[in-house]
């Protein structure tokens, strides 16, 4: 286990940051998110012959070591760059993805505030209390990089690491629901229905902001083709609170959510196939084109609006297309 400390931290770092941005953003980790992890991988492959060490060669490396405390807070095994250059290295990284987490904590905060209320309330309180005791990890180290002892260096992180983890724990207590997760659409639901019982109906002003809003989310940019886009989603991009669009959606549109959103996907579908351009697609092709996770929900939601499946659609328009070529 000699060295894996910092391998953990290498992987720790980057995945504070995704966890904030996967919360804020609402977005599932991607493939391109791999990418983060390519300071651990280094680390690793550096301090490979270390980690492939038997238990007598690491026993007696770990005895030479800790005798002085100067060699035992450097990396003096590395392959590749000098004793000193992961202590700063992995500052670095921290400061870096600090920045970038507290960045998008502010940039976010007032729109999922005024969109979710007090479901993103009590996580944005708890996100700053825990960004701020992350900040401890990297400040001490900036304040006594050049005056104080390797060791103490070497004590502060420990112990303002221990200082982040018992203070998350304890900020979690206050706030167990950042612990326990809250259903975002079940939320969404129990709103609108709260506000269906206290007769809170939406204003002709509200309707005409709503409509305007979703033309410019969902038809003009089209939104809808994203993959997993949900009311979640909807809701940010417009601006509007999720129980808003739901009670809008539900009353004066007449149909739920997903029906709503997959009855746009499958008339855009209909505009590739008659378009010809995408001929080459297989129906799963299309139906990734048109934002459905699958071919079974792209087929099932085709013939529910459609009154046809996708396949003999897709003949239908083939034929049309040669006709239309032969009489030009």
């Amino acid at each position: 286990m000699y060295r894996t400390g910092n391998l953990v931290s290498l992987l720790t770092i980057p995945f504070i940051f995704l966890y904030v941005q996967t919360i804020i953003l609402n977005r599932k980790v991607k493939p391109i998110d791999l990418l983060h992890l390519l300071p651990a991988l280094l680390f690793f492959i550096d301090f490979l012959p270390v980690f492939i060490l038997n238990h007598q060669e690491k026993l007696k490396l770990i005895e030479s070591e800790i005798s002085d405390p100067v060699l035992f807070t450097q990396y003096r095994q590395s392959r590749f760059f000098s004793f000193d250059f992961y202590t700063s290295f992995r500052t670095i990284l921290l400061i870096i993805y600090w920045i970038a987490s507290i960045t998008l904590v502010f940039k976010y905060q007032h729109k999922i505030k005024k969109t979710f209320h007090d479901f993103g309330k009590s996580w944005f309180i708890w996100i700053k209390i825990f960004l701020g005791f992350e900040l401890l990890l990297f400040l001490p180290f900036l304040i006594f990089s050049r005056s104080a002892e390797p060791l103490l260096g070497f004590e502060l992180l420990h112990f303002f690491t221990a200082v982040l983890a018992f203070g998350a724990g304890l900020s979690l207590l206050f706030f167990p629901r950042i612990l326990y997760g809250l259903n975002v659409e079940k939320y969404i639901e129990q709103k609108t229905k709260e506000k269906t019982d206290t007769k809170d109906f939406l204003t002709q002003e509200k309707i005409l902001e709503i409509e305007t809003k979703l033309k410019a989310v969902l038809d003009q940019e089209k939104k809808f083709l994203k993959r997993g886009y949900s009311i979640h989603n909807l809701a940010l991009d417009t601006g509007i609170p999720g129980y808003l669009l739901t009670l809008f959606i539900n009353h004066h549109l007449d149909c739920s959510f997903s029906d709503f959103i997959n009855q746009k996907r499958v008339e855009e579908a209909c505009l590739f196939i008659d378009s010809g351009k995408y001929d080459h697609l297989s129906i799963h092709g299309l139906a990734e084109m048109a934002g459905f996770n699958n071919r079974n929900s792209f087929t099932q939601a085709f013939q529910k609006f459609k009154n046809i499946s996708p396949s003999l659609y897709i003949r239908s328009a083939k034929v049309k297309n040669l006709s239309k070529s032969r009489q030009d």
